[in-house]
C-alpha cells in the first residue's frame, strides 16, 4: 500500500527522515557492514460504542513499521575490537476512520483572525491525528573503545530501567569496568509530542495533556498545553555486568519542565489567561532493582523507585521464584504503587491512594507437553473513608503445547467491597504443512460488576477466529475476525490484517 509522504505531519522534518532512510535502504554500493530490514503492517476495522447511548466510534487504522539495523560500520570486524552500529525505527499510526467534526477547526469570531474554534465542539479532540508518523529510535552506538571499556549512543533511544521505559534525544555513555559493574551517563531532550520531531506523548510522565496548540483559540481547551519547548533531561546508573548470579542496577534521572503553561482554567476580565513560563521539575526519581539467581535452586527479586516530588518511595515490591522442587515451581510475590504525576498537573493538588498487591503461585509440569498453574492472593486498595479496600484475587490456568497444537484454558476471580470480575477464556492453534499455515481460535466469557455504577454491571461473549501463512521463513501474513456482545454495548466488531517480513 503506498502513500504519500507529503500528507505526513511534521513537515520537511518527516519527509527528509523517512527519504534518509529509504535512501540507506537503496544502497546498493558494497561495504563491509552487515544489515538487516524489519517491517510490520496490520489493518484493523473496528466499532466502539458508549455504555452510555453516546456515538458509535468507527475506525479504520493502518500501523507499520520498518527499522533498519547495520553493524560494523567502522569497517572489518576485528574480534576483540571496537564496533559501531546503527539502529532507525519509524511508526506510521493512520487511522482513516476519524470523522472530520473531531479535527475539522473555523476562523474564530471576534478574535484576531489566526484563532481557530472547533466546527462541533461535542466532537471535537485537541491533539488528535489522522496520520500520527513518529521516529521511534534512531541511533549509532560504540561498543569496545579505550579497551573494551567504553561504549557509547547518539541519538534517539531507549532506557528501560526501574524507573520505567523511557525515551530521550541525546547521548549517553556507560564505562565498563574489569570489577564487574557500569557506569552510565546520559542528557537531552524527552521525546515529547506536539515538538516537530516525529515524536510522541508516550514516554511523558503521567497527568498532563500537552500538544501542538497553534492556531487554537485560548479559549479553546486552556487545559490542553502547548508544547514548544525542549524538555531538558539527564541521568545516570550504575550496573553489575558479567556476574551470573547478580544482576542489580541503580539509576536516577530528572526532567525539566520550560513550556509556560496556563495556571487558571479561567481568563481575567481582560479575556487573558495567566501563565508561568519558569524553568521547573517536571520529574526526579531514583530507583533500583537487583535480581539474585541460584541456578537449579531459584531467583530473588526486589525493586524500589524513590519520587522525589512527593518525597516518598512511590513503587517498591519483591518476588521469590523457587525451582528445586522436581516438576513444580513455587513463587511469591508483594509489590506496593502510588500513582505520580508531572510537576505540571493538577493530580498533585489531589490524595494519592496506593495499591499494594500480595500473591503466590504455583506451577506444575505435568509432562513436557502439559503444565498448570494456580495463583492466589489479595489486594489492598487505599482510602481516605471507609479505611483499605480489599480484593480476593485467584486464578487457574493450562497449557497443552506441542509441535503442531498449542491449548490454553484460564478462569479467574477478582472480587472484593469494589466489585467483582471473573470469567474464563480459551484458545486453540493448530499448525499445518509444517507451520506453513496456521489457525487458531478464541472464547471468552466473562462477568463483571461495579458497585459505584450499576448500570455498567454486565457479562460479556467474545470469539476470536484467525489463521495465519508464511510465505517463507521470515515472512507471515495473518487475518482475524472478533466479535464481542454483550447487554451494556450491543455488539462490536474488527477485523485485523498483519503482515511481519525481515529482510537480510
Amino acid at each position: 500500500m503506498a502513500f504519500s509522504p507529503e500528507r505526513l505531519p511534521g513537515g520537511k522534518g518527516a519527509r527528509s527522515a523517512l527519504f534518509l532512510l529509504l535512501a540507506a535502504l537503496g544502497s546498493r554500493t558494497a561495504h563491509a557492514y552487515d544489515a538487516a530490514v524489519d517491517s510490520a503492517f496490520s489493518a484493523q476495522l473496528y466499532q466502539v460504542s458508549s455504555a452510555f447511548g453516546g456515538p458509535q466510534i468507527g475506525r479504520q487504522r493502518y500501523v507499520e513499521t520498518l527499522s533498519l539495523r547495520v553493524w560494523d560500520l567502522q569497517g572489518a570486524h576485528v574480534p576483540g575490537g571496537p564496533t559501531l552500529s546503527a539502529v532507525a525505527r519509524l511508526r506510521l499510526d493512520a487511522d482513516f476512520g476519524v470523522d472530520a467534526a473531531e479535527t475539522s477547526l473555523i476562523s474564530g469570531i471576534g478574535g484576531s483572525g489566526a484563532d481557530m474554534r472547533p466546527r462541533s465542539p461535542e466532537r471535537f479532540v485537541a491533539g488528535l491525528s489522522e496520520v500520527p508518523f513518529d521516529l521511534m529510535m534512531a541511533y549509532v552506538e560504540g561498543r569496545g573503545y579505550a579497551n573494551g571499556l567504553v561504549g557509547f549512543r547518539l541519538g534517539r533511544q531507549y532506557v528501560v530501567d526501574a524507573l520505567g521505559f523511557w525515551s530521550f534525544d541525546g547521548g549517553l555513555v556507560r564505562l565498563t569496568t574489569p570489577v564487574h559493574f557500569a557506569v552510565e551517563a546520559y542528557g537531552g531532550a524527552e521525546q515529547r509530542g506536539g515538538l516537530p520531531m516525529l515524536s510522541t506523548s508516550r514516554f511523558e510522565a503521567d497527568g498532563v495533556w500537552r500538544g501542538n496548540r497553534r492556531g487554537l483559540d485560548d479559549a479553546l481547551l486552556p487545559a490542553y498545553l502547548a508544547e514548544t519547548e525542549f524538555a531538558p533531561a539527564y541521568g545516570f546508573a550504575v550496573a553489575t555486568t558479567d556476574l551470573s548470579f547478580l544482576d542489580a542496577r541503580i539509576t536516577y534521572r530528572k526532567v525539566v519542565n520550560r513550556d509556560a503553561v496556563v495556571v487558571a482554567p479561567f481568563p481575567d476580565v481582560l479575556g487573558r489567561y495567566d501563565r508561568y513560563g519558569a524553568d521547573r521539575v517536571s520529574s526526579e526519581k531514583v530507583g533500583g532493582a537487583v535480581v539474585a539467581t541460584l541456578p537449579s535452586a531459584g531467583a530473588l527479586r526486589a525493586n524500589v523507585v524513590y519520587d522525589a516530588l512527593v518525597a516518598k518511595p512511590v513503587d517498591y515490591g519483591g518476588s521469590l521464584d523457587v525451582t528445586a522442587i522436581r516438576s513444580f515451581e513455587l513463587g511469591a510475590d508483594a509489590a506496593y504503587f502510588l500513582p505520580t504525576f508531572d510537576g505540571d498537573s493538577i493530580f498533585n493538588w489531589f490524595s494519592h491512594m496506593a495499591t499494594t498487591t500480595v500473591d503466590g503461585r504455583v506451577r506444575f509440569n505435568a509432562t513436557r507437553r502439559i503444565s498448570f498453574v494456580a495463583t492466589g492472593g489479595v489486594r489492598r486498595f487505599g482510602a481516605e473513608a471507609g479505611g483499605a479496600l480489599l480484593d480476593v484475587l485467584g486464578s487457574i490456568d493450562g497449557l497443552y503445547r506441542s509441535p503442531l497444537h498449542t491449548a490454553t484454558l484460564r478462569a479467574m476471580d477478582e472480587h472484593g467491597e469494589r466489585g467483582r470480575r471473573r470469567g474464563v477464556d480459551m484458545s486453540l492453534k493448530r499448525l499445518f504443512v509444517g507451520g506453513l499455515y496456521e489457525a487458531f481460535t478464541m472464547a471468552s466469557l466473562y462477568d463483571w460488576s461495579d458497585p459505584l455504577r450499576p448500570v455498567a454491571s454486565t457479562t460479556s461473549f467474545t470469539y476470536v477466529l484467525g489463521g495465519g501463512y508464511r510465505p517463507f521463513r521470515r515472512a507471515k501474513i495473518g487475518l482475524e475476525w472478533e466479535h464481542s456482545m454483550s447487554e451494556l454495548v450491543g455488539h462490536r466488531f474488527r477485523a485485523l490484517a498483519t503482515l511481519d517480513l525481515t529482510v537480510l
